[in-house]
């Protein structure tokens, strides 16, 4: 179809990114305010109130505010009054939050060392994502931890380059107003300090110098994080009244055994072993979404994690939430999601390889005890934050247990550091297929295929949506 390098490449680049802010925007405009979570609520009750909210006061009330608070005060400044408009806007908000992020992505794509090709589809499949497009025409505050998240290793991988004050302060504003938007921005920050601390460790730089040196960089970024999200997000409130600075509102369980299954609220991860060693493809292609409901009534792969993140990730109807057109019976529509789940497979075959090279990296890094890789450029710091997030959903849904913390958009935050995973996937296909014309074709239509796949359930969903 094209050769790696064509002239078109980069336009065709562009164009994905139009399509892609194009559909989430026309789904945020056509969406009626059905969301994952009511965050809404929140915002409706700063109004009333006029003050910080408790965390007993609503379901969502436990988050930091800060998406709460800024639709509230755009609902006052535009002197918004009618609940339609009141909706539109916070779900505007966020569909041109997500084209910010992509934004980003996409300059950040452009300037790694990869061929025009390898580009184009990694930003594709992160642009057409069915999950990302979802979430950012819905008005929660996820839209805005994801674009924070990808503000700060943005500003993080070009701060290890360049060590640009300017970077360090992009790094550290995102930084703050990540811990303001939501509890898991923790994640982020410790990939920052940890990934400090190795090249402090690496270049022995115990210099103080603002934005300069790590050291310096380092003792500023927690200690103004502290400070500032601590406040701002309400975290010093909470451990002051509560004795500990994170509130949820849903119960946890202890951890579950290893073999013997055991059930908590609606069956989730059952065991260790069937909820991480797992992958329910066949029963995914069988039944291509979740049944929300307690009972004895789910699909077998509910209670895999693996197999919740991925289909989660490649169908936009496989939540079957929230309740009402965004739900679908329709057996054109499943036999869509059916095929997108099987091509699915080769992305992420791509991701996963790209993710055993960087491990690898590391396994010599211990074996060999040697920290001269850290010098020599930035691309291991991805590394960091794909295992903080791979880390956080492992030890999240097993103190959950219930499905609905196997969530794919809990790792979009750091969705900038696995896309680094994608490109060194393609990259590796393209190179070995290419001596293959049949073989580099093949591969180029699965993929086109693919994202179609994932574009004509969101345009059903915008067309029931936008149905009277």
């Amino acid at each position: 179809m094209f050769s790696n390098d064509s002239p078109i490449l980069k336009s065709l680049i562009y164009l994905v990114l139009a399509i892609s802010a194009a559909l989430m925007i026309t789904l945020a405009i056509v969406n009626d305010g059905s969301a994952n979570d009511d965050h809404l609520e929140v915002s409706y009750l700063i109004l009333a109130k006029g003050k910080i909210l408790a965390h007993t006061d609503c379901w969502q009330c436990y988050h930091p505010k800060l998406y709460h608070q800024t639709v509230a005060k755009l609902w006052t400044t535009f002197e918004i009054t009618s609940k339609e408009n009141r909706i539109l806007l916070a779900q505007l908000l966020n569909a041109f939050v997500g084209i910010f992020t992509l934004v980003i992505g996409l300059f950040f794509i452009l300037g790694q060392p990869f061929n025009r090709l390898v580009q184009l589809l990694s930003f594709s499949m992160v642009a057409f994502n069915p999950r990302f497009i979802a979430i950012h025409a819905q008005a929660t505050n996820d839209a805005f931890l994801i674009f924070f998240g990808t503000l700060m290793i943005y500003a993080l991988y070009f701060f290890l380059k360049k060590k640009s004050p300017r970077f360090f302060f992009l790094l550290l504003f995102a930084s703050i107003l990540a811990g303001a938007t939501k509890g898991n921005s923790f994640i982020l920050m410790t990939g920052v300090v940890v990934v400090f601390l190795l090249k402090i460790i690496s270049m022995q730089d115990l210099k103080f110098l603002i934005g300069k040196n790590y050291l310096g960089s380092l003792l500023i970024f927690v200690g103004v994080n502290f400070l500032a999200v601590g406040y701002f997000g309400g975290y010093f409130d909470n451990y002051q009244k509560h004795g500990h600075p994170f509130q949820y509102n849903t119960p946890v369980s202890e951890l579950p055994d290893f073999l013997e299954k055991t059930n908590f609220r609606r069956p989730g991860v059952q065991s260790i072993a069937s909820g991480y060693f797992t992958f329910r493809f066949f029963d995914m292609i069988k039944n291509p979404k979740i049944t929300n409901e307690y009972g004895d009534n789910y699909p077998l792969h509910r209670t895999s994690v693996w197999s919740q993140l991925y289909g989660r990730s490649h169908f936009i109807y496989f939540d079957n939430w929230p309740a009402g057109k965004w739900q679908s019976n329709d057996p054109t529509i499943m036999n869509v999601g059916r095929v997108a789940l099987i091509l699915a497979l080769i992305p992420s075959i791509l991701f996963l390889i790209g993710l055993f090279k960087d491990l690898k990296m590391w396994w010599k890094l211990f074996t060999e005890r040697s920290f001269n890789f850290l010098n020599e450029n930035s691309d291991w710091m991805f590394s960091i934050f794909n295992l903080g997030f791979l880390a956080f959903i492992i030890l999240f849904t097993a103190v959950g247990r219930d499905y609905s913390f196997m969530k794919i958009i809990y790792l979009f935050p750091g969705i900038l550091a696995a896309t680094i995973l994608l490109l060194k996937g393609f990259d590796l296909a393209i190179n070995f297929l290419k001596k293959s014309k049949i073989g580099f074709s093949i591969f180029q239509m699965s993929i086109f295929v693919l994202l179609i796949f994932y574009i004509i359930p969101i345009l059903n969903l915008i067309r029931k949506l936008g149905s009277v």
